[in-house]
C-alpha cells in the first residue's frame, strides 16, 4: 500500500507546485493529535494548484477530504484511503473599507487580530475557536449566540470538477453548525461585511470571550472542540454532566472533567477510544432523557 501511495505521490508532484506526501500521518495535522495516515496529503499553493489536485483525485478515483486547520475533525485509526488536502498555504487577507476578504487557510485568530488592528467589529464571538476560516465557514462556527453566518457577505468555491463560483450570503443555506454548501466543494475565499468600531473596544470583547472560554473549556488538553451539537433548547455538556460521565476515561481519551461536551486526548489516545466515549455518552443521555445527541465533529477514515 505504501508503494502504491508513493507512486501516486510521484505522479502528482510533477503536476503540482505545492507539496505532496505519501502515507502521511494525519495526527500531527489535527487539533486532536489523533489519526492514521492518508494515502496522499496535498498542500496546494493556490486555487490553480488546488484544481490540479482535485483533477488528479477525480482521475484516480481518490476520495477527497479537506483538512483545513484540522479542528472539529477526528481521523480514524486506520487512516484515510484517499487524498487529504491542507489549505494552509492560502493566506491572503485584505481590507476594502468595512469589507474583509480572507483566504480559506487563514487562521481564525489571525483574522481577529487583523480586524482588531483595523477597527472592524462583528467576528469577536469567534475568539478562541481553533482552525481556519474555510472550516469555520463550512461548519458555521460560532459561540455565545453568534456565528460566522452573521457577518458573511460571500464565499468563493472550487467544485470537484474544478469550476469556480462565488455565492452571496443570501444563497448560502446556513443552519446550526452547517453552511449547507454543496458536498465536495472546497472553500477558497470568504468575504465579511463588518462594522467600524474602536480597536480598544474590540480588543476588550475578544479578551472577555477568551477569559470565558478558558474558564469553562479544557483548553489545556488536545481536543476537537465540542463533540456534540447542542439539542434545541438545551446544552449537550449539561446533559452529559447530568448522567455523571464527566471525567470518564477509556484508554487515553477522557470526557473532560471541566466541560461535558469535550473529549480530550490525555496523550496517545486512539480514535476508537474517543468514539467509544461518544457512544457511551449518547447511550446514557438517550436512556435518561430520550434526547439523541448528534455528533458535531466530523469523523473520517477507516477503522
Amino acid at each position: 500500500m505504501v508503494i502504491v501511495a508513493e507512486e501516486l505521490a510521484q505522479r502528482l508532484r510533477v503536476r503540482m507546485r505545492g507539496t505532496v506526501l505519501a502515507e502521511a500521518r494525519l495526527d500531527r495535522y489535527t487539533t486532536f493529535r489523533i489519526g492514521g495516515p492518508a494515502t496522499l496529503l496535498a498542500t496546494p499553493l493556490d486555487r490553480e494548484d488546488l484544481k490540479v489536485a482535485l483533477a488528479f483525485a477525480r482521475a484516480e478515483g481518490l476520495p477527497v477530504h479537506v483538512l483545513g486547520g484540522g479542528s472539529n475533525t477526528l481521523v480514524r485509526d486506520g487512516g484515510l484511503r484517499g487524498m487529504a488536502i491542507h489549505l494552509n498555504a492560502l493566506q491572503t487577507l485584505d481590507r476594502r473599507g468595512e469589507m474583509v476578504e480572507t483566504a480559506a487557510g487563514v487562521r481564525v485568530s489571525r483574522l481577529l487580530a487583523f480586524c482588531c488592528r483595523h477597527g472592524l467589529a462583528g467576528l469577536e464571538v469567534l475568539s478562541g475557536i481553533p482552525g481556519t476560516l474555510g472550516g469555520a465557514v463550512w461548519g458555521n462556527a460560532g459561540a455565545w449566540g453568534g456565528s460566522v453566518a452573521d457577518c458573511l457577505a460571500s464565499v468563493e468555491l472550487v467544485a470537484p470538477t474544478g469550476e469556480e463560483c462565488r455565492v452571496l450570503r443570501d444563497a448560502v443555506p446556513f443552519r446550526y453548525r452547517s453552511s449547507g454548501l454543496p458536498a465536495g466543494s472546497v472553500i477558497v475565499q470568504a468575504g465579511f461585511r463588518l462594522a467600524a468600531d474602536d480597536a480598544a473596544a474590540i480588543r476588550r470583547r475578544i479578551s472577555g470571550y477568551l477569559v470565558r472560554r478558558n474558564a469553562s473549556q479544557p483548553v489545556e488538553f488536545r481536543s476537537a472542540g465540542s463533540i456534540f451539537k447542542n439539542p434545541p433548547g438545551d446544552f449537550a455538556g449539561r446533559l452529559v454532566e447530568q448522567v455523571a460521565l464527566k471525567g470518564t476515561r477509556i484508554g487515553n481519551a477522557m470526557i473532560s472533567a471541566k466541560h461535558g461536551n469535550y473529549i480530550v486526548n490525555m496523550g496517545g489516545a486512539r480514535a476508537a477510544d474517543v468514539l467509544a466515549l461518544a457512544a457511551l455518552a449518547q447511550e446514557r443521555v438517550r436512556a435518561a432523557t430520550g434526547i439523541a445527541l448528534e455528533l458535531e465533529i466530523r469523523v473520517v477514515g477507516e477503522q
